[in-house]
């Protein structure tokens, strides 16, 4: 049994709406479903306020914040990641926008339907620390003249 299962996650069920522990369940499953994602409670340095944090290979994914009628999830992304994921036209471009002008983003996940581009997000971050741990490229293609 991985060490995901078993936090007692109960202090962010306390602090938010029914539908917003539902959206985090989701959220959590759907990390769950990526091998190798661990999850670490954190605590905040001033308002000692425990925080999820989501981990690759040791690097950070992104942490939440629980409270009421959303999640607010800050993203996390190195120089390398950033300009992979800015690159990548398979993703939003308001996603891509956010994640170019520093090391982190903030997005608010209120339902499933802002869940979705958020995943893709993470996605994107996880295959690029997956290519970089195991060194394999995506397969370029040559262009043809």
């Amino acid at each position: 049994m991985s060490r995901m299962e078993t936090t007692d996650l109960s202090f962010v069920a306390d602090r938010v709406q029914p539908q917003t522990w539902t959206l985090f369940q989701s959220l959590r499953t759907r990390m769950r479903q990526l091998k190798g994602v661990t999850m670490k409670v954190q605590y905040e340095k001033e308002s000692r306020e425990p925080t999820p944090a989501f981990y690759y290979e040791n690097r950070l994914l992104f942490y939440v914040h629980a409270r009421g009628e959303e999640i607010n999830a800050t993203f996390h992304a190195d120089q390398r990641a950033r300009n992979k994921i800015v690159e990548d036209q398979s993703l939003d471009w308001r996603l891509r926008d956010q994640v170019s002008k520093r090391t982190w983003a903030a997005f608010t996940l209120r339902n499933l339907k802002d869940l979705a581009p958020f995943m893709n997000l993470v996605k994107a971050k996880y295959e690029h620390i997956n290519q970089e741990a195991t060194g394999k490229q995506p397969e370029l293609r040559p262009i043809a003249f």
